[in-house]
């Protein structure tokens, strides 16, 4: 079996079974105690958003039944839309991978601004109501929830039906069925996109060698950061691919800040990503998003740069 193959093989079991975990413990522990982990003012409930994506090390793949689950619980939007921005780039194995390519300050700063950045959106979000520029999901995904025809919920407005309180936690024996049912619907909603947003992300990966990475980004001092957050935001990054692939570039010469940058761009927002967070949100608002996270790996580029020198 091929590179390829066997990536998305695992992205596939790696969704499946966190949609499965999520499902059952969404059960177990029931939407209303799930709001009141995940609730408080929006920057507490910013805070546990990002703790939860600091100590999950998912890919924004692997990310989504959790940000699924969030949104159907009624999490506030401060707490998913941190969740969602720090699972990718808050990762201790890539911060590790970090300190060893570029350094304890380098990778620090890396850090700092990861947070400072998933911290700052997640107040935003909630700010502006973001669940305005959602997309509902269908109720297929909505398992704990049993509406009419003529009343279908969405994410945003689990209450729209009248339906009726889910059951009391069953067993495990009882509950797992009905977990994987849910799962497999998720995955099969979510798995068109999965494979073409992986397939574009391999492709470009493939066809932009570490060494023409080196070359590009090494041209010019003035525009190597913003060059490198540029290459980032195509490819497909997650932290078995990234290593490789900035140790090569620290070893052919490229700086501490266009390696940053690259690594902001590419852990946090990549056409892959864009690709199944349009199936989420409105295109403008991930949109928006992108221009964020790359604006983000600029500034986080040129403060390693500087701290460093």
């Amino acid at each position: 079996m091929t590179a390829p193959a066997l990536l998305l093989l695992e992205l596939v079991a790696l969704f499946f079974g966190v949609a499965f975990a999520i499902q059952l413990l969404q059960r177990r522990l029931g939407d209303e105690r799930l709001r009141a982990w995940m609730g408080g003012p929006p920057p507490v409930a910013a805070l546990k958003g990002i703790a939860i994506g600091f100590i999950t090390p998912f890919c924004t793949y692997s990310a989504i039944p959790l940000l699924v689950g969030f949104r159907q619980a009624g999490v506030p939007a401060a707490g998913y839309v941190a969740f969602i921005v720090a699972a990718p780039v808050l990762d201790p194995i890539l911060f590790g991978a970090l300190v060893l390519i570029v350094g304890l300050t380098a990778a620090v700063t890396y850090l700092l601004v990861a947070f400072t950045a998933a911290f700052t959106l997640a107040l935003a979000a909630e700010r502006i109501n973001i669940t305005r520029w959602l997309k509902p999901l269908p109720a297929s995904l909505l398992s704990t929830l049993e509406c009419s025809s003529e009343d279908t919920p969405t994410l945003d407005d689990p209450e729209s039906c009248d339906a009726p309180p889910a059951p009391p936690w069953r067993g495990l024996t009882t509950e797992a069925p009905h977990a994987a049912r849910a799962a497999a619907t998720l995955l099969r909603s979510m798995a068109p996109l999965l494979l073409l947003g992986v397939a574009i992300g391999l492709a470009i990966t493939e066809l932009l060698p570490v060494s023409t990475a080196a070359r590009i980004t090494g041209v010019s001092d003035t525009f190597a950061i913003p060059v490198a957050a540029a290459l980032g935001t195509p490819m497909y990054v997650n932290t078995g691919l990234f290593v490789p692939i900035a140790d090569s570039l620290g070893t052919a010469g490229v700086s501490t800040g266009a390696i940053i940058a690259l690594t902001i761009a590419g852990a946090g927002a990549n056409v892959p990503e864009f690709v199944i967070l349009g199936r989420l949100a409105q295109l403008r608002l991930v949109g928006a998003f992108f221009a964020y996270v790359f604006l983000i790996a600029i500034a986080g580029g040129l403060l390693a740069e500087a701290i460093v020198t």
